[in-house]
């Protein structure tokens, strides 16, 4: 009896193991064979969501272009055509051009080669997106003039965004309240009262040339650095006037982040990559945050000083602070809410434009006219007297003396 009663409580232990430990085993087996699936399900979603993203999207956009009688590359995967925009630039920009005025070779030598190759509209690929060229004058004015909202500016990349993100990058209602704002400053008016300082830096690089000179009389000139010099020291005081110095400062900055996106941009873009701690994406964010905020502060000074009726208003800063604040008051009793002027962020992002858009463009106008007019000594004679007849010899040009200035003007402007 003793060993029967220590027999059963042993047999319901082991009953009890058994119960306890089979449907362990059962759900842990289940577990297992359900990640195994889940795993493989999310393994085959996002292959599928690659290839789609990266060939069967990019493709029927392709096939789509073509039925439309677009002609172009074909896509290639991931990169499309970068590797040959890259091509085309770094054999450009090895060697000198020729003295002519066929520079479309030399500044997008990638573009003019899908034109020559394929028609006045043909695509080529940036990547997984497609890019539509349009030459057909007529295909222009209607993209340009179209008012549906089809034709949006494309987008850009990311590195670009660093330099500026005022004006020449917004849209629709954003880019509307900017440019009614900006305009006032650049009306014809406002301009004439921007002329004595035009006038000034250009006497400073005159005197400064003339120092250059020998005693034989003459002396060579590297023109392109000198009038880098002159336009940034032009817009420095039209833009900021007595904080000129201080704008000077900015462009400087400004020159050495322009050049380290044209060099990242001339790299196969990687998304992303900008954000890693290397040594020109760590100099570039300290370039952006150095040149905001020093405009930042200039932009503060002068509205402090433009409320204590302390500074001018005829620079650029100035008349854009003046047409910002002017707009507030407009709107202050509008039933509009947020319509309201700009932020000082948004008005240090249009100072940035200022540079951007003007310095490069005008020193490279400038530099260009020199070549053409040494090519053609009889045109540059004839600018020459001109000039003297209009100006005379000792005396500044006055704005009505500009006017009359025929021969300049088509070769500056043709």
């Amino acid at each position: 009896m003793q060993s029967a009663a220590h027999q059963i409580p042993t047999k319901i232990h082991i009953l009890k193991s058994q119960t306890k430990h089979t449907p362990r085993n059962t759900i842990m087996v289940m577990d297992y064979h359900f990640l195994v699936f889940s795993s493989l399900a999310a393994i085959i979603y996002g292959a599928l969501r690659v290839s789609y993203s990266i060939w069967w999207k990019p493709k029927s956009l392709e096939r789509k272009l073509k039925q439309q009688g677009i002609t172009g590359t074909s896509y290639k995967p991931l990169l499309g055509d970068m590797k040959d925009f890259i091509k085309h630039i770094t054999e450009s920009w090895s060697k000198p051009i020729n003295l002519n005025h066929q520079i479309a070779g030399r500044v997008d030598p990638f573009t003019l080669n899908i034109v020559q190759k394929y028609g006045n509209v043909a695509m080529f690929w940036f990547g997984k997106t497609p890019k539509v060229i349009i030459k057909d004058p007529e295909l222009i004015q209607e993209v340009l003039s179209n008012k549906l909202g089809h034709f949006g500016k494309p987008p850009l990349n990311p590195l670009i965004l660093i330099l500026a993100r005022g004006l020449t990058v917004l849209e629709g209602e954003k880019w509307a309240k900017h440019r009614k704002i900006i305009n006032p400053a650049f009306h014809l008016e406002k301009l004439k009262g921007m002329l004595p300082a035009f006038g000034l830096s250009c006497s400073n690089m005159i005197a400064q040339w003339n120092e250059m000179v020998g005693p034989q009389g003459t002396c060579e000139v590297d023109a392109w650095p000198e009038l880098q010099k002159l336009t940034m020291d032009a817009i420095s005081r039209a833009a900021f006037g007595s904080s000129y110095e201080q704008g000077k400062k900015i462009f400087q900055l400004q020159k050495e982040l322009i050049l380290l996106v044209m060099e990242a941009m001339q790299t196969l873009y990687i998304p992303g990559f900008r954000f890693l701690p290397t040594k020109k994406n760590l100099r570039r964010k300290t370039l952006d945050r150095e040149i905001t905020s020093t405009l930042r502060g200039i932009i503060e000074e002068k509205q402090n000083a433009m409320r204590a009726g302390e500074s001018r208003t005829d620079d650029l800063l100035g008349l854009l602070l003046q047409s910002n604040e002017q707009n507030n008051q407009s709107e202050s009793t509008s039933s509009k809410k947020g319509d309201h002027g700009l932020t000082i962020e948004e008005v240090i992002e249009e100072c940035k434009v200022f540079y951007v858009a003007g310095q490069e463009t005008t020193s490279s106008l400038l530099t260009w006219t020199m070549i053409v007019l040494a090519m053609h000594p009889d045109w540059q004679e004839k600018a020459r007297q001109e000039v003297m007849q209009v100006c005379g010899k000792d005396e500044e040009p006055t704005f009505e003396a500009l006017t009359h200035l025929k021969i300049v003007s088509l070769l500056v402007l043709a």
